[in-house]
């Protein structure tokens, strides 16, 4: 049987688009999942190989049944084509998920139709009742977590979101899991370098968190800003929102008193733009696990938006620093072992905090 990607046929987990009777899946570990009864089933897949140096391509994992270790994974190479996601020599029944590993900065990938070996379709897998949001930055998509210090440019294929603290977080509450979160954006200005001092505030995680997937709409379909998805945020209603933003910011505050205060003030406010759409989420602010010169700062702003929305329920943890001695991936990013141990600490913050 053919199918589209549609809700009829898949659950979707994470923030997709559909255009063009196509599924694009955006963020890191955006995925859909399907049940059968068969012994095969492929994905026609399309994308952008042509923009993007070989380093750049999307890749994926298949999961069957339910699994934490992927039954496949694969790169994108074509610009359309089909790719096997599972075959079996005996029929049964499997549920089978298709997710994305790579974040939207890079080339896309669009489920166009899958294709089964059986005449029927069985109903999508139930969602969980417990719903995570989490907001961030490169650490939250995995990024680099597979490669090494010695990596001089960062390739898509040592990105995992499955080994980063958010996916392994969402696991250990067993809870549905949406993720906004692309490598070097912040609150207020995108990572900047140690010699530059003016701000960079074009591509920022507030504005991100509006549309469906500003980076297919600008990078693939080439709209403009105007024609992009605004995302519907109460098509997905989380109990529990974490907020991990500051690192890429602390290369433009670097303490000093006015860049910090500028900060606290485009944190605090987000805080209550998050809690304006969200009003009965818990949110979980928390940072330091490469940086921590805002610690006290995203400390402060918790504080400051839980006096203005007493209603509101807003926390922050410190994460301890990641250490040498867990290893560094690409760009000093924390390993599988420093997100392991971030992902016990939020995950017993979060039971307590929502007595879980």
């Amino acid at each position: 049987m053919k199918f589209q990607a549609t809700e009829k046929y898949v659950k979707l987990s994470g923030r997709t688009l559909y255009r063009n009777e196509v599924r694009f899946l955006g963020y890191s570990a955006s995925s859909l999942s399907f049940r059968f009864v068969g012994k095969r089933a492929l994905a026609h897949i399309i994308s952008d190989t042509k923009q993007y140096a070989d380093y750049e391509k999307a890749w994926a994992a298949v999961y069957v049944n339910g699994s934490h270790e992927p039954y496949k994974r694969f790169e994108i190479t074509e610009q359309e084509g089909d790719y096997l996601l599972y075959e079996s020599d005996a029929e049964a029944e499997v549920c089978i998920t298709l997710m994305k590993y790579s974040e939207p900065e890079y080339a896309p990938l669009g489920v166009a139709w899958i294709e089964t070996d059986s005449k029927s379709i069985l109903p999508p897998p139930p969602a969980k009742k417990r719903r995570l949001q989490i907001i961030g930055d490169s650490i939250t998509c995995g990024y680099g977590v597979e490669g090494s210090l010695e990596e001089t440019v960062h390739r898509t294929c040592t990105e995992n979101p499955q080994k980063s603290y958010s996916v392994l977080t969402a696991d250990a509450l067993d809870a549905e899991l949406e993720i906004v979160a692309w490598n070097g954006k912040g609150v207020i200005t995108q990572y900047i370098g140690d010699e530059e001092n003016q701000v960079q505030d074009e591509w920022l995680i507030p504005m991100l968190y509006e549309y469906t997937d500003a980076g297919l709409e600008r990078d693939y379909f080439h709209n403009a800003k105007k024609d992009w998805e605004r995302w519907e945020h109460d098509t997905f209603q989380p109990n529990l929102i974490i907020v991990n933003l500051g690192t890429n910011d602390a290369s433009y505050t670097r303490g000093i008193p006015e860049r910090n205060e500028e900060f606290q003030k485009a944190y605090t406010a987000f805080l209550a733009h998050i809690h304006d759409l969200h009003p009965n989420a818990a949110i979980l602010c928390m940072l330091g696990t490469m940086d921590q010169r805002l610690c006290s700062t995203v400390d402060a702003a918790a504080a400051d938006f839980r006096e203005k929305a007493p209603d509101a329920r807003v926390e922050f943890l410190s994460l301890p620093p990641q250490e040498e001695a867990d290893g560094l991936g690409t760009f000093w990013h924390p390993t599988a072992a420093t997100q392991r141990k971030t992902a016990d600490i939020v995950a017993a913050k979060a039971k307590k905090l929502m007595n879980w």
